[in-house]
């Protein structure tokens, strides 16, 4: 017989020592006054009931996730900076401007920028 069959057989025998005991046995009236508890502390459902919170919309939960309206305005800066920096181009790198891009048959090449930029890159 190994240990665990022996620890089963003790706990087997507590068990059944538990179940005989008089005095274990709970009384009707202590459970009558448990439930009447129990029952008395369970939610309800009140369907006029108000909330405590009104719920948020889609928008004020857009922003709260972005981080509030400062995050959402550094976010709106930086996508009209990009977009005005995008079509806004100087004519070194869009010598056609706004038309090259719009224009499905135009190639730019960087031999076509005026030989008065360099960019930084020095001979």
């Amino acid at each position: 017989m190994t240990k665990s069959d022996q620890d089963n057989d003790m706990l087997d025998a507590l068990f059944e020592a538990a179940r005989t005991d008089d005095r274990a046995a709970a009384r009707p009236d202590l459970l009558a006054r448990v439930l009447a508890d129990a029952e008395a502390l369970q939610p309800t459902l009140d369907p006029l009931k108000r909330r405590d919170k009104p719920r948020k919309s889609v928008f004020a939960q857009l922003f709260g996730a972005l981080g509030g309206w400062p995050s959402v305005t550094g976010l709106a800066a930086a996508t009209v900076a990009g977009v005005w920096v995008g079509f806004v181009a100087t004519p070194e790198l869009l010598p056609n401007g706004v038309a090259s891009l719009i224009g499905a048959d135009t190639e730019i090449y960087l031999a076509y920028l005026e030989g008065g930029s360099n960019y930084g890159l020095e001979e």
